[in-house]
């Protein structure tokens, strides 16, 4: 039985409360341990919401490093022959996404990192927009801070929504995971885009990607107008506050104004 009290948020689902939703929970990390186990019991967790979770391990896919040649930007298309075009393809069918990395040197491992590098193209011509991301990061000691905000952007440039941060070092993996730590995450899945209120940051990302898609590669450009965002302050209708609505034009009229146009 679920836990949340959904009465507050009928208006902002429509109704949609009994739906089934899917998740993908990407574990990054080689072994099954830590950050699995979380994993798990995210699973279970959400399953009493309405929420199926698939769990993947990155360590079962092809992934090579990114050499570079900036293909996928200008012509659509990677020459790599590896799985990272499946997996690209595999996300974009979920409602949303669980993110978990063990912490390596202060960041995320090195795995994920490389898979990351290859989904440049989402930078400029995002297709995650609007789904709904959590992180789940273990660490033996420390990093943990950093790792979860190098996440977090990961998410600005995917152009997914930011909601909950789970994170446990070694000593406190014991203690089990509770309702306040994926509350967010569950509500965003189920809401209405329309009552989602960006923040300055994730308008300031828009508008950079907007004004390098105007700018800078034709592809871009087609691909921006096609899905309607270049007259757009967001990519989609969202609640957003006047103030940072102002400050986003204004950041888009400086930036735009500083960067030379590179295609024709």
């Amino acid at each position: 039985m679920s836990m949340i009290d959904y009465e507050g948020l009928k208006k902002e689902t429509g109704g949609r409360r009994k739906l089934l939703k899917k998740v993908i929970a990407i574990n990054s990390s080689k072994r099954k341990k830590r950050t699995y186990s979380l994993l798990q019991q995210m699973k279970d967790k959400l399953k009493k919401e309405n929420i199926k979770v698939d769990i993947i391990n990155l360590s079962d896919y092809k992934i090579e490093q990114c050499i570079g040649c900036e293909m996928c930007l200008r012509n659509n298309e990677c020459k790599i022959n590896d799985d990272v075009k499946t997996l690209m393809d595999l996300l974009k069918e979920y409602d949303g996404i669980i993110l978990s990395t063990p912490v390596y040197m202060n960041n995320v491992c090195g795995r994920l990192k490389v898979f990351v590098d290859r989904t440049c193209k989402w930078m400029h011509r995002p297709e995650l927009v609007a789904v709904p991301i959590m992180f789940v990061v273990t660490t033996a000691g420390s990093g943990a801070k950093r790792t979860l905000e190098y996440l977090e952007n990961i998410s600005l440039q995917w152009g997914t929504f930011a909601t909950d941060k789970i994170y446990r070092k070694a000593r406190t993996l014991s203690i089990p995971i509770i309702l306040k730590e994926y509350k967010s995450f569950v509500k965003h899945i189920f809401m209405s885009k329309n009552f989602y209120r960006p923040s300055i940051n994730q308008l300031i990302q828009f508008q950079v990607q907007k004004v390098l898609a105007d700018k800078i590669l034709i592809i871009d450009k087609e691909y921006w107008k096609m899905k309607g965002w270049m007259y757009k302050d967001y990519f989609f209708d969202a609640d957003i506050s006047l103030v940072n609505l102002v400050v986003s034009k204004i950041f888009y009229k400086f930036l735009s104004s500083r960067i030379r146009k590179v295609e024709q």
